[in-house]
């Protein structure tokens, strides 16, 4: 090792860093998408009918997103991994005694930490709004177009007000396409009452909703006067997705993008975004703090990959005689303590407002809330490895 040049020795230990974190991006974007985005996509079809090829082109425009999610940890797991291995095999020792400092050690490390962080700027303001995009319009054009799941049998449908409350529940034994055969609806949105209609025919319109014809009607109440049953020549439950509400969101929303002024963070870059904000603070129109913060984290959450490494390496490094898995077990904590402390932080900001005497504006306070959990955590790997630096 101690004719190791410089460029060899970068050389040397970015490979190792490269093969943990490509090995990184692999296992932790299976776990995010496994866990959070395929389930909500079967979610989907089961609602809306979406074919499975057209799923699948939505699943693949979704995995940028979760590959931007997950690079802090995949860069943080390979300089932990690396370090520790050459901490371990008294390689660093080695290095130390040819005086070589911490900070050159750590300088492939650094180099990763960056290229994380352009890497993850890009996708997060380029390449996940594009794709977002894409993901809504082919939702919509599946709804548009819906049919129900096929070889059609036994599917379910519900539906929840704002507090989680079951309001509809639509279940169909049998179907053919839009042709419904044995269905049930039960109807909870009204209080201390609940309606159940049941058919063995009808239709079903992505947009008008759900036509069942020679309707058997009951209505079960704690009130066994206002219990009742009767038949129906035909009923109407709304539309999956054309309901009021829903066609009023879809109004608003088109016309805050004809404006300039909407703050749809998924579907929008940096600079776009912040247009947007300006442009409704301009015409006093209210701001959620969520957008604020929304804003801070297309740039904090990419560089978040190079704050976290510089606590990585000093804390993966240890002294044989402290034990070789120590540094390993405080590398890993601080990494969860940095995910707490920017969630912390970003809660924090949603609920509390400290002006200060009316001296700082809610803007500059979400800034500064937003930015200084990577503040904390720069400084601490900074102070680590100086110290670290005197130790070895």
């Amino acid at each position: 090792m101690s004719t190791l040049s410089p460029k060899l020795l970068d050389r040397y230990i970015l490979k190792q860093l490269l093969d943990y974190f490509l090995l990184g991006v692999v296992v932790f974007t299976l776990l995010a998408f496994f866990s959070d985005t395929l389930l909500k996509f079967i979610r989907d079809i089961q609602k809306y009918g979406i074919p499975f090829s057209m799923m699948l082109t939505m699943i693949g425009l979704q995995l940028p997103r979760s590959v931007a999610l997950v690079l802090p940890a995949s860069a943080f797991l390979a300089v932990l991994m690396v370090f520790n291995q050459l901490n371990n095999q008294f390689e660093i020792i080695a290095f130390r005694m040819n005086g070589i400092s911490l900070w050159r050690l750590a300088t492939p490390a650094l180099a990763l930490g960056v290229f994380c962080s352009i890497f993850g700027y890009c996708l997060n303001d380029l390449v996940v709004p594009w794709c977002n995009q894409k993901t809504s319009q082919l939702k919509e054009i599946a709804i548009q177009s819906g049919s129900l799941p096929a070889n059609g049998s036994s599917f379910m449908f519900t539906s929840y007000d704002e507090k989680h409350n079951l309001t509809q529940l639509i279940y169909i034994n049998q179907y053919h396409g839009r042709e419904l055969g044995d269905s049930t609806i039960l109807d909870l949105s009204k209080p201390d009452a609940m309606q159940v209609f049941q058919s063995r025919e009808g239709t079903w319109d992505p947009a008008e909703g759900w036509m069942m014809r020679n309707v058997n009607a009951y209505i079960v109440s704690k009130d066994k006067d206002q219990s009742s049953a009767g038949h129906l020549e035909s009923y109407l439950a709304k539309g999956l997705t054309h309901t009021e509400d829903a066609d009023k969101d879809r109004a608003e929303k088109l016309n805050n993008k004809l404006q300039g002024i909407d703050t749809n963070s998924d579907e929008q870059n940096f600079s776009q975004l912040l247009s947007s904000i300006q442009r409704r603070e301009s015409m006093n129109l209210k701001v959620p703090r969520t957008t604020y913060l929304r804003l801070w984290a297309k740039l904090t959450w990419p560089l978040s990959c190079l704050v976290i490494i510089l606590s990585a390496v000093p804390l993966s490094i240890v002294p044989p005689r402290q034990g070789s898995n120590r540094g390993f077990l405080y590398a890993v904590i601080i990494l969860f303590l940095f995910y707490m402390l920017y969630n912390s932080f970003q809660n924090f900001a949603r609920y509390n407002y400290l002006d200060f005497g009316g001296t700082l504006s809610l803007p500059a306070y979400l800034t500064i809330i937003s930015w200084l959990p990577l503040a904390i955590m720069a400084v601490l790997g900074v102070v680590l490895i100086h110290r670290k630096s005197h130790v070895l």
